[in-house]
């Protein structure tokens, strides 16, 4: 997961201001147990000191609890769990954060890998997350992951540029509506209605889990091929066709079209805002944020973008320790609260009754953005991950530039299913 933001505080000074608790300094032996005595995390970027600023409000009752939380990055998360979970366990932390996306995808290729939550009695807090959230960390009925943060999606947007082309955001209802809207956009301020990474999946992915599909279904069937993929790549197709769509490569890139005000609308996760106001800042107060335009009118608005939970590794030798603790940061409404003015999105249900999801945000022209994402996480609709995600991941942004240059999408969807199903065999 790509974040990179600031929400209602500096990570710069929250990190000056937690510079003594030693974060990753504890080095680490065998099964990532630290020297000295302490238990490991892994964690990337700015959930570091989030952990760091939770762990000292812990250790007022626990003073004997002592944590190193070793930054690492989320690609290299991924990687070194892979090649200590083939070692048999080796060299993994006490607890570490694992992407949705890639959680089941690792419960399928290595059984037993994680410690079972439910078994820990952490199904006595399914009720405090949303079902999406919940399924994403489950397998087989069990919990192997605390939930953490999350991106309900949405579309941010200029107001200005909106407002120039005449267009009202009130009256965006379908995607046919938006790229109707693209279109005055464009030839009032010759700007693009839609900026994405072409190197990337993420906003097909996005348009497919609105319509309440992953790359799989639940019986593990590849969704490839489905009237839900087409429709997704008609969408794109379609953008593309009218010259809305601004394709860039990479994250940076991709950044640095938003804040060179290359783009009208953004498709992305609510952790978006941050990335904006650090990226951007001479945009301060002209934007907004919306929700998706459905398929059909009347249809689902609503879908994500990222989001990570916690787990332990059944290797480590200290289990219940790391559990209370990581059990307790999630389901705080206090670390909760360190973790949104820390830059990220919490999916602990509770929180969002926290009167700093109703301040508004001046960035967004006070807009109350932080309340809209809250009150999407309800309607996001589960999607099913699997070890073969990224295989589909890989073919869907063959078959985008494909479609982009202008093939038929019903054929290429075709094509793209047929390639992964040989991949798969």
């Amino acid at each position: 997961m790509k974040i990179k933001l600031k929400l209602f505080s500096s990570v710069a000074a929250l990190s000056l201001l937690l510079a003594a608790c030693g974060s990753g300094s504890g080095s680490s032996g065998e099964n990532g147990a630290s020297k000295d005595g302490a238990i490991t995390i892994w964690a990337n970027n700015i959930n570091v000191p989030v952990l760091e600023k939770a762990a000292e409000i812990y250790q007022k009752d626990h003073p004997d609890f002592k944590v190193n939380v070793i930054e690492t990055g989320g690609k290299d998360i991924i990687q070194k769990t892979t090649t200590g979970l083939q070692a048999g366990g080796k060299g993994l932390p006490d607890g570490l954060l694992q992407s949705d996306d890639d959680l089941n995808g690792k419960l399928e290729a290595f059984p037993n890998a994680f410690e079972d939550l439910s078994k820990l009695g952490y199904d006595n807090y399914k009720k405090d997350f949303p079902e999406f959230k919940i399924n994403a960390v489950s397998k087989d009925g069990k919990i192997y992951g605390m939930p953490f943060d999350a991106g309900p999606a949405g579309v941010f947007y200029r107001t200005d540029l909106y407002k120039k082309a005449g267009v009202n955001p009130e009256e965006i209802k379908t995607w046919d509506d938006f790229i109707a809207a693209g279109e005055k956009v464009k030839k009032a301020t010759g700007k693009a209605m839609l900026a994405f990474d072409q190197a990337d999946s993420n906003v097909y992915t996005i348009l497919l889990n609105q319509q309440a599909e992953g790359y799989f279904d639940k019986d593990n069937k590849l969704t490839v091929g489905s009237d839900a993929s087409i429709k997704a790549m008609k969408v794109m197709k379609a953008l593309n066709d009218k010259g809305l769509l601004l394709g860039v490569t990479g994250w940076d890139s991709w950044v640095t079209s938003i804040a060179n005000s290359d783009t009208a609308s953004v498709v992305a996760g609510g952790w978006l805002t941050g990335t904006i106001e650090q990226q951007a800042p001479d945009t301060k107060g002209k934007w907004g944020v919306m929700p998706l335009p459905a398929f059909e009118e009347g249809g689902s608005r609503s879908s994500l973008q990222g989001g990570s939970s916690f787990v332990i590794p059944s290797t480590g030798k200290n289990v219940k320790e790391t559990y209370e603790f990581l059990k307790w940061f999630t389901t705080s409404f206090e670390a909760q609260e360190i973790a949104m003015k820390g830059g990220l999105f919490p999916s602990y249900n509770p929180v969002f009754e926290s009167k700093l999801f109703d301040e508004e945000v001046e960035f967004f022209g006070n807009q109350k953005i932080w309340r809209f994402f809250a009150d999407e996480m309800d309607k996001i609709p589960s999607i099913t991950y699997t070890k073969n995600d990224p295989i589909v991941r890989d073919e869907i942004v063959k078959a985008l530039g494909e479609v982009i240059n202008g093939a038929n999408p019903e054929e290429i969807i075709k094509k793209t299913k047929k390639n992964i199903e040989n991949r798969l065999k």
